[in-house]
């Protein structure tokens, strides 16, 4: 997908531009869709020019106009959210270790609800598609309904394809600065990244429908090609979920010598771990559950 002028402008103020050069692309591993490619910001600056307004002696002194001239503009029932405050990661360690990082309230309810309502929104406008395992459905890896049961929106070419004016785009582009912040941190505290990650919004359907079997996110690394080695899940669930009567627990298996892990899906729980050791599985919900899923990259593999 190519992005116009003004939406790679917008992006860049973010620290983050789409992945849509075939030259990238055709290096990632599995489902490229909703990939992105985090940037420094200082590669782009844009110059502001303040509007100057001239005017005579006689429409200066016109009561009606100068009020007309003041008058402003409505504003919006939204909080702009130009940048997102998270909390600190609780755990790096447990990522190397392939054990689970979770982080409670990692986003703030209020924000947390603002995402999962410009996900709702696209799922309305018809731009969700069944999940695949690795993917989606129609490509090369087809899911099978008795692994899998859910549905995915790329950030950026799924979401974009329905057209601006469908979610908020707003709190979307916080929400990318909040992501390539985290990128950063991880780069210099796990392990290095690469610039390139995939992105997308997941829903798993209520009454016992959604869930997803026993998996690893990377289970084989491909020469040549950019392979994910950091998981990432953000809830966008309501705070009070309760797994023992709501179900959709994420369930993680460190290792044989260490119990099963259940983390509630409750909203703004962050989930870190890694891609190619972490054996996980997404546990059959009661209640529609809304997550934020992405994968970090390795470094020089692209």
């Amino acid at each position: 997908m190519v992005l116009s002028h003004a939406e790679r402008r917008r992006l860049k103020k973010k620290g983050i531009v789409a992945m849509d050069d075939p030259a990238v692309t055709s290096k990632v591993d599995g489902d490229s869709h909703g990939s992105i490619v985090a940037q420094d910001p200082r590669d782009d600056v844009i110059s502001k020019k303040r509007k100057q307004s001239t005017g005579n002696d006689d429409t200066s002194t016109d009561p009606i106009s100068s009020k007309k001239r003041r008058r402003k503009r409505p504003r919006s029932k939204k909080p702009h959210f130009r940048s997102l405050t998270p909390s600190p990661i609780t755990s790096m360690s447990a990522i190397s270790t392939g054990h689970i990082s979770v982080t409670p309230q990692w986003l703030p309810s209020s924000a947390v609800a603002r995402i999962r309502q410009d996900a709702e929104a696209l799922r309305a406008a018809g731009a969700f598609t069944q999940s695949a395992i690795g993917g989606r459905e129609g490509e090369s890896q087809k899911m099978a309904l008795r692994k899998r049961h859910s549905e995915c929106c790329g950030l950026f070419d799924d979401a974009e394809a329905v057209g601006k004016d469908v979610g908020d785009i707003r709190i979307r582009d916080a929400l990318m600065g909040a992501i390539a912040d985290l990128r950063e941190t991880l780069s210099a505290t796990v392990q290095p990244l690469a610039d390139v990650m995939e992105l997308q919004y997941l829903f798993y359907p209520g009454v016992g429908n959604g869930f997803y079997g026993k998996h690893i996110d990377q289970q084989h690394h491909v020469p040549g090609k950019v392979h994910r080695v950091i998981s990432m899940v953000l809830y966008l669930n309501d705070a009070h979920w309760n797994s023992s009567t709501d179900g959709g627990a994420l369930r993680a298996y460190p290792s044989p010598a260490h119990p099963p892990v259940d983390v509630d899906p409750a909203g703004g729980t962050l989930v870190l771990f890694d891609s190619g050791k972490l054996l996980h599985e997404a546990k059959p919900t009661q209640r529609d559950r809304w997550a934020l899923v992405g994968w970090f990259m390795a470094a020089g593999s692209a």
